[in-house]
């Protein structure tokens, strides 16, 4: 297991042109926190909030994910099959993950998922994945602030 604890908040996080895209993201970012906070304390009692709370995560994520492949629908944006290819494939990830959580409790296998790869991929998709969406949804009429 990785030593190095890395937690995402919003100040570091970029910000992307899309102010629902950033909520969602904050949103997330507030989740995933909660998360590392459980596992940082966890104790074994802990099993079923964990697992509670791995199931809404996965489900703000699912939402998440769609609502961001309507919008690249929406907008016919070329790289919606990277993008959304990225996405089922992280949520295929996520999902593994919460099903090998649910069997076997392995918090350490959970708290590298949590506090290393999960952190490490979200800020560089965001970073250039979404960002890029968000810019080119803006460039051909999107409301930024809807």
């Amino acid at each position: 297991m990785s030593s190095t604890k890395i937690v995402l908040t919003a100040e570091v996080v970029p910000h992307v042109a899309l102010d629902f895209m950033n909520n969602t993201h904050f949103e997330e970012l507030d989740m995933v926190q909660s998360l590392g906070e459980l596992i940082t304390g966890y104790q074994q009692s802990d099993n079923a909030t964990l697992s509670h709370a791995l199931k809404a995560w996965y489900e703000h994520t699912q939402a998440h994910f769609s609502r961001e492949n309507e919008l690249m629908m929406d907008i016919h944006f070329p790289m919606y099959p990277m993008h959304s290819g990225e996405h089922a494939r992280v949520l295929e990830e996520m999902e593994l993950m919460v099903t090998s959580w649910n069997h076997n409790y392995d918090i350490a296998l959970l708290s590298e998922y949590v506090f290393t790869a999960w952190p490490q991929w979200f800020e560089q998709h965001v970073n250039s994945m979404d960002m890029v969406t968000a810019q080119f949804a803006v460039m051909n009429g999107y409301e930024p602030h809807k």
